[in-house]
């Protein structure tokens, strides 16, 4: 691991998918098994989600099994797993344990001998060469557990789609083919490959036993963000714009956040001041993400090199660096690097299954923002300068920080509509993806902004006689401002073909299924700002 989980009083937020986890743990004392699957980009803090659970959580009647599934030898995830169920084993069952292989045999041996037994097997196979043997005795090793001790298991596979990297012919095939008799151990796996853990359980695992809730682990939302950064910077001052710029450079990312805030914090510190301004901030920015021996270089450098086979690096990092750059549809890309559509699809297909592009739409976008970030204006930015060495490099890039915080301030003084409007008048036919549906974003001729007499903003844009209204909200939305917005949308004489709100604070649930039944689509700040992404503008943020 690049960055070590956060657990304890360190950890932060998280609580739907610890309150999910806990569900799920309790219904596998109940006699109910339901495995999870945790996706989400890599740093997301899926590990620290899992390891904070296994900290808080009651284990009063089952075993939890914690490994990270790395690239490596079989023989050595093998000694992990098992290692792991005989020390928690001996534990839970007051036994003396040791973190030491031969010593944990000895002891397991005595106090739970067929499992010790089962385990020896396991190895005896690896020693004969036979992975596929050893690999469906290692997963069977609750299961014997369970029928010796009455123990169950909580199996956590850490990167759970590296098992293609052990050594085993069909580890999915056989993975399945294991718990699916296997009621008593459940399991939690993660991936930081969004569509390979996808293809592996809609395809590979499905039709063994379609037993996997999945469940997305996103970056800090807006407001957990905001909470997060007042208690980094508890004690100093900032303002609200650069709180905003913070939560939109990191994208709510708790790795990145938190080292900026880190660092920030000590730069301020050491003036000394109060106040963490634009200069602080740039400092910090420059030293974590510029500098070749900042933590954030080094590990979007580490991250790109290690996942990137050395035979196509340049060709799939150019594609990586259009898409950073705004040329982000598969036309635009191929026109870039001057070759032809196929060529460019079949590379992007290849990116997408690495977990580096997702696409929506006719765009490509990098999930991570930090990593777009770093291509365009680090990576790439490099590589343009005609004049090598570092005689005034650094301070070039803190003059392009300066001036990336200063244009976001400019960003963030424009209304919410405002922001909408100029989208609108970027979109030009083309299929994205909204609420899971593909959906067309005509070439509207005209857009204007309309404030109304409640004071809040409405979005008229205009294409063949027909009308988008989008009504803006930054306060939580309510019922009566669903009655308003239709009374708003009928008295205004258009033609409407598609009303949207934009609930940048939230709305309430009432509203919502009363929204749904006027045939009103409503927009958060999730699908607002994917929107922008695609179209090359900054996320938008509403404290």
């Amino acid at each position: 691991m690049f960055s070590e989980p956060v657990i304890g009083e360190k950890f932060f937020g998280r609580e739907e998918v610890l309150e999910l986890l806990n569900k799920r743990v309790l219904a596998l004392k109940d006699g109910y098994r339901q495995n999870v699957a945790l996706t989400g980009q890599s740093l997301a803090g899926k590990s620290s989600i899992i390891l904070h659970f296994l900290h808080i959580v009651n284990s009063e009647g089952f075993i939890p099994v914690y490994v990270e599934v790395v690239k490596e030898p079989f023989k050595a995830f093998a000694n992990k797993f098992i290692a792991t169920v005989l020390y928690n084993s001996l534990k839970k069952l007051g036994q003396p344990a040791v973190p030491e292989m031969n010593r944990l045999m000895e002891l397991a041996q005595k106090a739970i001998p067929k499992t010790a037994q089962m385990a020896k097997q396991v190895n005896a196979s690896i020693d004969d060469s036979d992975l596929d043997d050893a690999y469906m005795r290692l997963l069977g090793l609750t299961s014997t557990l369970k029928e010796e001790a009455g123990l169950s298991c909580v199996v956590i596979l850490d990167e759970f789609d590296n098992l293609e990297h052990l050594g085993i012919k069909n580890p999915f095939l056989g993975f399945g083919k294991v718990i699916m008799v296997q009621k008593d151990t459940m399991y939690i796996v993660s991936s930081s490959r969004n569509e390979a853990i996808k293809k592996i359980i809609s395809e590979k695992l499905s039709l063994l036993f379609g037993n996997f809730e999945v469940v997305k682990v996103m970056n800090f939302d807006i407001k957990t963000a905001s909470r997060f950064i007042d208690r980094k910077f508890a004690g100093l001052e900032t303002s609200e714009s650069l709180k905003k710029f913070l939560i939109m450079f990191t994208d709510g990312n708790p790795f990145y956040l938190s080292r900026i805030l880190f660092r920030a914090r000590e730069i301020a510190l050491e003036r000394p001041s109060t106040c963490v301004d634009e200069d602080v901030l740039t400092q910090a920015v420059l030293e974590l993400v510029y500098h070749a021996n900042g933590v954030i270089h080094q590990y979007l450098m580490n991250f790109v090199l290690s996942i990137l086979d050395t035979k196509n690096r340049d060709e799939h990092l150019a594609i990586l660096v259009a898409i950073a750059e705004g040329r982000n549809t598969q036309s635009s890309i191929a026109r870039e690097l001057k070759v032809k559509q196929g060529d460019a699809s079949k590379v992007l297909a290849r990116l997408m299954e690495l977990g580096l592009v997702a696409k929506n739409g006719v765009f490509y976008e990098i999930g991570d923002a930090m990593l777009a970030f770093w291509l365009r204006s680090v990576y790439q930015r490099r590589k343009d300068l005609l004049v090598d060495g570092t005689f005034d490099r650094m301070d070039l890039f803190h003059k392009d920080m300066i001036s990336y915080i200063s244009g976001y301030t400019v960003e963030c003084a424009k209304t919410a509509a405002t922001r909408v409007s100029e989208l609108f008048n970027l979109f030009a036919n083309e299929m994205v993806s909204i609420d899971s549906r593909l959906s067309r974003l005509p070439h509207f001729t005209k857009v204007d902004v309309k404030v109304l007499p409640d004071a809040t903003s409405m979005v008229a844009a205009s294409f063949r006689g027909n009308y988008w209204l989008v009504q803006v909200y930054e306060r939580p939305v309510n019922e009566s401002d669903i009655i308003h917005f239709i009374k708003n949308a009928k008295a205004s004489g258009y033609k409407v073909t598609n009303k949207v709100l934009l609930t940048l604070k939230g709305i309430e649930e009432n509203a919502k299924l009363l929204a749904k039944e006027l045939k009103i689509s409503i927009w958060d700040d999730e699908t607002i700002n994917k929107l922008l992404v695609s179209y090359g503008m900054k996320r938008m943020v509403s404290l």
